[in-house]
């Protein structure tokens, strides 16, 4: 069975021309995946990490309180959960490249927009409205999409890389935490935004959709002869003429299901509740990580190093488990790091000196990591690459339940009772529960 393929010798940026159609060269997957990592990199010290920073900061500045705060970043992952289908769908229609332009405009304006906010209200509108939206169509579904489609042999360890990404962005928070403290973190919003924005705008421009639109296969291999059928792009990036015609329906089969016959799949509800309730843990500790360690007397530059280390060290993790996930299949990475999670989470739960917290995070980063790498490559490995965009933004309405619900409950917990101790303890029983779930899941169809 073939796969259709463009009729035409254009070039893509940075390859010679007809190059990686002959199998030589470098393979043009990974200039997007170095792209990817750019935008993740600065992303990881000023959005996943960074917020922790700003967090406290605006805290101590303010007078709010943690669970306010907290409420107004759990709504944006919930408006960012329920805007996942709608920019998978986008993705999967126009291509990575305009969603992501428009993503990271918006996420540029909503941080400078933060520099001038004064009332909680202000925060929650600019951070939902703006800085929320701008993150949800730049980042996670559109450069995961791009990166299923042009890989599959090595789809874990690219979003391992993907993913590391984001952990050595962790080794900024302690640089943009000593840039707070020194020009407040005002001046420091006007800085993410302007960085967002240079960077993020030449790293969109290098996406494109499928690798067969391009004349190639995924992961550079080689392209067999083309027979005598018509070959006509399908890529609305491509300029595609009037006359093109619509992509074979058997070849369509051959590389994944749509959104809707994934929705009918036991696998599919069964990764989006597991990963939820993940999320729900990882999400809680990324933005109280600062404030746990400042509790126990330690600064604040020391709070924020233990958040870096937590970064880099689950670059171990990512790296290691994307590999191992493309040697012995995601199931067996995922089953094992949770229950590790479930083990870090009971860690914390009683850590009274910086030591138990070092413990913690030797045992937690590298689990966390692992699975950061092993999340998309699953929902791949069992939805293939046809409709992954959609497939990937309606398990993500699903997953937000946790990343909302965690660091709200949390802060609640805190601020009812002086510790984080109950809400981790739960978190324990729960990460306990999405490894039973995992471990229920069969063979992937898509491999």
């Amino acid at each position: 069975m073939k796969l259709p393929f463009i009729h035409r010798e254009q070039a893509l940026p940075g390859t010679a021309a007809g190059t990686d159609r002959r199998g030589r060269g470098i393979f043009y997957g990974w200039w997007i995946v170095a792209a990817g990592a750019v935008i993740w990199v600065f992303n990881g010290m000023t959005y996943s990490y960074g917020l922790s920073v700003f967090y406290t900061s605006i805290i101590h500045d303010v007078g709010w309180t943690r669970t306010q705060l907290a409420g107004a970043i759990s709504l944006s992952r919930l408006e960012s959960g329920l805007l996942g289908g709608l920019g998978g769908f986008l993705v999967d229609k126009f291509g990575p490249r305009p969603v992501m332009l428009f993503g990271i405009t918006m996420m540029s304006l909503g941080f400078i927009a933060l520099s001038m906010v004064h009332t909680l209200l202000q925060f929650y509108l600019v951070f939902i409205l703006m800085v929320a939206v701008g993150s949800s169509l730049s980042h996670a579904v559109p450069i995961d999409t791009t990166a299923a489609n042009w890989f599959v042999r090595k789809r874990g360890r690219v979003f391992g890389i993907l993913r590391g990404a984001i952990a050595v962005g962790a080794l900024g928070v302690t640089l943009l935490a000593l840039f707070i403290e020194a020009y407040g973190w005002r001046t420091a919003f006007v800085g993410v935004g302007i960085g967002t924005f240079a960077l993020g705008i030449p790293a969109a421009l290098i996406m494109r959709r499928r690798p067969e639109h391009y004349g190639l296969l995924p992961d550079g291999d080689p392209r067999p002869e083309l027979s005598a059928v018509d070959t006509v792009a399908t890529d609305a990036e491509a300029e595609p003429s009037s006359a093109a015609a619509t992509v074979d329906e058997a070849a369509e089969e051959a590389i994944g299901l749509t959104g809707r016959q994934a929705l009918r799949t036991r696998a599919f509800w069964t990764i989006s509740f597991g990963f939820a309730l993940r999320l729900m843990v990882t999400g809680a500790v990324t933005l109280h990580a600062i404030p746990i360690v400042e509790d126990l007397g330690y600064s604040r530059a020391v709070a924020a190093s233990v958040l870096g280390t937590i970064g880099i060290t689950s670059l171990t993790g990512r790296l290691g488990g994307g590999w191992i996930c493309d040697l012995l299949g995601t199931k067996r990475v995922v089953v094992f790091s949770v229950f590790t999670l479930a083990i870090s989470a009971l860690v914390l739960a009683f850590a009274q000196n910086l030591w138990m917290v070092m413990l913690f995070v030797a045992i937690y980063a590298p689990s966390y990591g692992a699975q950061a790498a092993a999340m998309p490559t699953m929902r791949a490995d069992h939805f293939g690459r046809r409709s992954y965009g959609v497939i990937s933004g309606l398990s993500g309405m699903v997953q937000t339940t946790g990343s909302m619900i965690g660091p709200f409950f949390a802060a609640y917990v805190y601020d009812t009772t002086g510790s984080y101790q109950i809400a981790f303890l739960i978190f324990a029983v729960l990460l306990l529960i999405s490894a039973a779930l995992f471990l229920t899941l069969e063979r992937p169809r898509y491999r």
